[in-house]
């Protein structure tokens, strides 16, 4: 890692050294069985009246307002204390017109608090649906890949928090568009919070680019690099504003006006020469009562402003959700709607090493580009733990894709240059389904999930309409153990 990295988790290793008192550590994102607790925040979240950043994840357990179910010994844990768990189970699925599946795992870890200031978690998996995964490229043994999936230390520093090693992270919504939870990056994140202003930053190693795989010359390093000032304006009111950079190439390493946070990025790389990628956005949350909740966010990937030269005819390259929960609709009982737009070329650019993408996938939660969705979700909590979900959808998506070649149509056409959206032959596809999920006292998780889709032109092909009902099920049983250390 670059001695500009070094030294800033040196520093943080020296105040995690300082005495101070008793501080929560943090649940990681992006495991299946953790996302029960963050839909637990979601709907706290709506029914509260605080300026708790939950725009920011992952979530310090200290947050929580409710018992966080399996893992409360991992909030729990006094120094000299270390927590081992493991996870093990299978996902099964089925859908018509194709072969059923089913994927072993097993993931087990640890969780531990060196010092007062200092929250420690590691956590590997050896799975066999990552074995199968064809953008996986590592060792495979009898089946099963392995992997760490998590493995951070946190630091809580009052105002200041601080997250290095590799970890998922969220900005700005759950189904963020420009950082979602399931994409664990190796780097650092940092967050400050200065009364009703909140400074975050955060730097990731991506993919690389390399000549077995990807055709290039020799390897290309990639990363990620972004940073946003959110305001709360009031308890019912937030803002935000963020900046991102895609950059890399042969050799190259982390630049260091990309570590500073107070600098603006699309103008770093115009006047170092730099053939970046750049990219802003703002998202807001905004509760106009108790219990209700409104939510966006828009990610500018291009943006045209003039039209001066053929170049300015490019389309419109961005990602929006805007969205709304609603707690307590009745009792026990939420419901969430949600609208997802991604416009064609959006997170694509000319450089293969520059797009805004994790193996081939973005970096947000999304499906890619050239598709908007509706979704709605009506949520029944059985109790803190286990939910009865209906869930409904339809979703529109064209023949774009951020791995296809860059092509720039509107270079082809003297003129004004327009497509359709979605492009090319769009499938359609309405889904119903109803499912269970969440833990079973504390030993079983369970995420069932049956229903139907109805595709109208599958696989973009015209006219190529089904009905394809479909199952899945995912089991494993959770079990953890305090070790004393003194």
């Amino acid at each position: 890692m670059p001695n500009s990295v070094t030294r800033i988790m040196l520093a943080i290793a020296l105040i995690a050294a300082t005495p101070s008192l008793f501080a929560d550590g943090v649940l990681p994102v992006g495991a299946p069985e953790y996302r029960i607790v963050y839909d637990r925040f979601e709907r706290q979240e709506a029914l509260g009246d605080t300026r708790f950043d939950y725009q920011l994840g992952p979530y310090r357990f200290d947050s929580t307002r409710f018992h966080p179910g399996p893992f409360a010994r991992f909030a729990q844990l006094a120094d000299y204390r270390m927590n081992l768990f493991g996870f093990a189970g299978g996902d099964y699925s089925y859908a018509k017109d194709q072969n059923g599946n089913g994927f072993e795992s097993f993931r087990g870890g640890l969780v531990g608090r060196p010092t007062r200031r200092l929250f420690v978690f590691g956590s590997f998996a050896l799975d066999e649906a990552l074995a199968d995964d064809p953008t996986y490229h590592g060792k495979e043994w009898r089946g099963l890949a392995g992997d760490v999936q998590d493995a951070f230390v946190h630091l809580d520093a009052g105002p200041f928090q601080a997250i290095a090693g590799r970890f998922g992270s969220f900005w700005g919504i759950r189904n963020s568009v420009v950082l979602a939870e399931n994409n664990r990056l190796d780097g650092l994140e940092w967050r400050y919070r200065w009364g009703k202003v909140t400074l975050s930053y955060r730097l990731g190693r991506l993919d690389g680019l390399s000549p077995q795989h990807d055709g290039v010359e020799e390897f290309e390093n990639r990363y990620f690099a972004g940073h946003r000032l959110d305001i709360h304006l009031s308890n019912s009111v937030r803002v935000g504003a963020f900046e991102t950079v895609i950059f890399g190439g042969p050799g190259r390493q982390i630049e260091l006006f990309y570590l500073n946070p107070l600098i603006f990025f699309h103008g770093s790389q115009l006047n170092e020469g730099a053939d970046d990628n750049t990219s802003l956005g703002f998202d807001f949350t905004i509760k106009p009562m108790l219990g209700l909740k409104l939510y966006g966010q828009l990610f500018v990937d291009d943006f045209q402003i003039e039209k001066n030269t053929q170049g300015d005819q490019e389309t419109d390259q961005y990602g929006l959700v805007i969205g709304g929960y609603a707690a307590d609709v009745m009792s026990a009982t939420d419901l969430r709607l949600e609208y997802t737009r991604v416009t064609n070329w959006t997170f694509n650019q000319i450089l293969e090493r520059n797009r805004y993408s994790f193996n081939d996938k973005p970096l947000g939660a999304v499906r890619g580009n050239d598709y908007d969705e509706l979704a709605l979700c009506v949520i029944r909590w059985l109790n803190d733990d286990l939910t009865v979900r209906l869930n409904g959808s339809f979703l529109r998506q064209g023949e774009g894709s951020i791995t296809a070649e860059w092509t720039a149509p509107w270079f082809d056409v003297d003129g004004d240059y327009s497509e359709p959206f979605p492009t090319g032959v769009v499938e359609r596809t309405a889904t119903g389904s109803l499912g269970l999920n969440g833990f079973i006292k504390d030993l079983l998780f369970v995420d069932i999930e049956g229903g139907v889709r109805f595709i109208h032109n599958r696989e973009h092909i015209a006219d190529d309409d089904t009905t394809q009902p479909f199952a899945r099920v995912r089991l494993s049983a959770f079990l953890s153990t305090v070790v004393d250390l003194e």
